[in-house]
């Protein structure tokens, strides 16, 4: 299978399950494996800040 299909199958699957993208991206912030772009990485970041921010107002 080619790179530009498994793109395009991942971009069909994230645009039928938009919390399934969410996970992914969690998921690739958690383990550190590369993505296949800039923003991505730049997302899994904030979304690991926004996880840390969440856990310390919910614990206070």
């Amino acid at each position: 299978m080619s790179e530009e299909e498994r793109e395009r199958l991942k971009t069909k699957e994230q645009r039928k399950n938009p919390i399934g993208t969410l996970n992914n991206t969690f998921a690739q912030a958690i383990t550190g494996s590369p993505s296949g772009g800039c923003l991505l990485n730049i997302t899994s970041i904030i979304m690991m800040i926004i996880f840390v921010l969440i856990i310390r107002v919910c614990s206070n």
